[in-house]
Order: structure tokens, then sequence, then C-alpha cells
């Protein structure tokens, strides 16, 4: 077990390591115990990405409420992230696979203006001036 966390530590700190601009995922997650654990759970995820619209690798922990015998679990998986939300599917060392959905602070790909702002300059108003 020990074996277990740390190489799911090792995969998280990648894949925080791996992109310059990792995101933050909460939500739910559903794993097929095969041993009657598992089942419904809460999960925090690190995604290699937080651009929306594009795949993500993501590695987390979940906690299981229902599961008495063995409430937390550690993931890794795949996944594809929309506006504020991204859907999972990957594999909890200690249960089995797992499918999860939920909230991300995505980015857009979008980036604010050059000089943008409001106020500043002797433009006055928004946009900066000269």
């Amino acid at each position: 077990m020990i074996k277990r966390m740390a190489l799911t530590a090792a995969l998280v700190a990648g894949a925080a390591s791996a992109t310059a601009d990792p995101g933050l995922f909460l939500g739910l997650a559903y794993t097929f115990g095969a041993s009657g654990g598992g089942g419904p759970g809460l999960t925090l995820k690190v995604t290699s990405t937080k651009d929306e619209h594009h795949g993500a690798l993501a590695a987390g922990v979940t906690y299981y409420p229902l599961d008495a015998s063995d409430p937390f679990g550690v993931d890794v998986g795949v996944g594809y992230l929309f506006d504020n939300a991204a859907v999972t599917v990957g594999w909890d060392f200690l249960h089995s696979p797992q499918i999860s959905a939920g909230w991300i602070d995505t980015d857009d790909g979008k980036s604010a203006p050059a000089g943008g702002g409001t106020g500043g300059g002797t433009g006055g108003g928004t946009g900066g001036g000269v």
C-alpha cells in the first residue's frame, strides 16, 4: 500500500509540474469496487491543464462516505475539460475503475487586451490611454 501511495504522489507531482498551468478539480465520483468497496464519493484532483475544451491527465484522492472499511482512494485518469466543468475516467488504486464529474476553474484561452483595465492614462474610461 505504501508503494501505491508513493507512486500516486509521484504521478500527482508529475502532473502538476508537467505544465505551467495545472487545474484543481472538485467533484463527484463513482468507483466500481470489485469487492464491495467504492461506490459514490467526493473527489479532489489535480489536472495537467485548465484549458477549456482540451483533454487532460488527472490524479487525486477520493473520499467514499458509504464505505466504512476503506473510505479513501487514490486515483489517476484522463478526462476532458468543458466550460468550468470536467469529466474523467480512471483507476483508483485502492478500489477499481472510476468515473467522475465536477467543477474546475477553466481558462477559455482569451486574454485581456494589452493596456487593458479601467481608468489609467490620459484617455480615461476603459482600455488605458496614451
